[in-house]
């Protein structure tokens, strides 16, 4: 025999069913729509950029365990001195490095390497497919 209450109680889920199921597919759009801008993002800013040899002039570090670099480069006949703040590594002044800068802005350097947006990306892929089956599972429960 089914106890009063539990009937009640789906009845009143089912009743919330069209509502719940508007809402997760809102998010999901959110979610799909967030992903594209951030993988488009990337890549626009590695097609827009260029790796360049650069010479380290200075080191020091930062109050939250990163090092602030300061290196000296030419690009497109012009010299520049740029700052970036950096993960601590192996790096000394007077090392000579590669660093990617943009091409229309050769004062930005970019710290965050490829395979770095590549796994953020796939990360959010991966967070998207889980909540997308997430809500498959809360869809058949109610309904």
């Amino acid at each position: 025999m089914v106890n009063k209450n539990t009937t009640k109680k789906t009845r009143k889920a089912r009743k919330n069913f069209p509502l719940i199921k508007l809402i997760c597919t809102i998010s999901f759009l959110v979610g799909v729509i967030l992903f594209v801008i951030n993988a488009v993002t990337d890549y626009k800013t590695y097609t827009n950029s260029e790796i360049v040899k650069a010479n380290v002039i200075n080191v020091s570090g930062t109050n939250n365990d990163m090092l602030n670099v300061k290196y000296r480069y030419n690009y497109d006949s012009n010299k520049y001195e740029e700052s970036a703040k950096q993960s601590v590594g192996e790096i000394k002044v007077g090392d000579e490095k590669e660093i990617r800068i943009q091409r229309n802005a050769p004062e930005q350097i970019i710290t965050t390497p490829i395979k770095t947006a590549v796994m953020h990306n796939i990360a959010f892929a991966l967070c998207l497919f889980a909540y997308v089956t997430a809500s498959i599972n809360l869809v058949k429960l109610i309904g």
